[in-house]
């Protein structure tokens, strides 16, 4: 084909033609899986966390107030820990509707079972953030551990919809389990519902 025809060689038009498919699948996953964050206080634990854990208790976390910082209504969509460390098994994760408070950090106890009747558990789903409000709602993860020892729970995914589209952000939680053995006949600690 004579150069200047104002057409490209078949195989420039094919590296070109992949060049753009490529940029486009990055664009798309860049705008797909960025952080956006929309809660105030992404802080969670205190970094002392919680000694004496045995394999028999179900240790729940609270996750720090969401605060919603944004003009728009958020619903939550799912809560995972981020990278949990070998021997740690989710249980749950539920919300909870508290109207007058919102404070538990850290607790022993299996809510489901004991704390039905004073504290109705709902899916994460119905957690709703109104805009600029701090919301009533409090998202506990039930976790386990396997067997004793030392158990680092850095941060949780928080992924939501606002606006009529998806995101997500970190909570970090900063929080260490201290496994011991359980005594024989020990019973699951509850430490009181939330």
């Amino acid at each position: 084909m004579p150069h200047g025809s104002g057409t490209l060689p078949g195989h420039r038009l094919g590296r070109i033609a992949l060049f753009l498919a490529v940029l486009g699948v990055v664009v798309l996953a860049a705008g797909c899986s960025g952080e956006r964050v929309v809660f105030a206080g992404s802080g969670g634990g205190s970094g002392d966390g919680v000694r004496g854990v045995r394999p028999i208790d179900v240790v729940d976390l609270g996750l720090s107030q969401l605060t919603n910082l944004t003009g728009q209504r958020i619903r939550l969509r799912s809560v995972t820990l981020v990278t949990p460390p070998r021997g740690v098994h989710v249980r749950s994760v539920t919300a909870y509707y508290q109207p007058h408070s919102n404070d538990l950090a850290l607790g022993l106890g299996d809510y489901l079972r004991y704390c039905r009747r004073t504290d109705h558990p709902f899916p994460v789903t119905a957690a709703v953030a109104r805009p600029h409000t701090y919301s009533r709602w409090l998202v506990v993860i039930a976790l386990t551990i396997a067997r004793p020892g030392r158990y680092h729970l850095g941060r949780a995914k928080i992924s939501y919809t606002a606006d009529g589209k998806d995101g997500w952000q970190y909570e970090n939680l900063s929080t260490t389990l201290f496994g011991v053995p359980t005594p024989p006949g020990a019973k699951p600690r509850l430490g009181g519902c939330p």
